[in-house]
């Protein structure tokens, strides 16, 4: 059974933003989307989608380069609702190659929404429990 069967990438791109850097921060955080824009009045409303079996590789890298396991975690266990599990990032952070899940900014945050037949396990997996630093699931 696969962990995932979709991750959707979302963010606000306002008039003073460049949508291409947008593109960049979302794809620093999740490989291989296929992105479509939408005006919405004032703003462009960006989403990217992938069934790609790499999507989550970079955060699984990130969550550990950066010891942020735990935090991941609860972030994570708070996000989960039903088949979904959703994210919202700080979208400078992410346009540096970093996850802050301080998602406080003007501009907005990135929101990743992982849909999944089995949370739990994709959280085991993702980000586990761990002691002293080290995973223990």
């Amino acid at each position: 059974m696969e962990l995932f069967e979709e991750v959707e990438v979302e963010a606000h791109v306002y008039p003073t933003e460049d949508i291409g850097k947008v593109k960049r921060a979302m794809l620093n955080l999740i490989p291989d989307l296929e992105f479509e824009a939408f005006e919405k009045g004032d703003y462009i409303i960006l989403t990217g989608r992938t069934d790609s079996r790499k999507a989550l590789s970079r955060l699984y890298e990130l969550f550990r380069g950066q010891a942020i396991l735990d935090t991941a975690r609860s972030f994570l266990e708070e996000g989960h609702f039903g088949e979904e599990i959703i994210l919202k990032v700080n979208k400078q952070a992410a346009y540096a190659g970093v996850v802050n899940f301080n998602e406080e900014s003007p501009l907005g945050p990135i929101t990743i929404i992982i849909r999944t037949k089995d949370p739990q396990r994709l959280m085991k997996w993702l980000a586990p429990r761990t002691k002293d630093g080290v995973p223990v699931e």
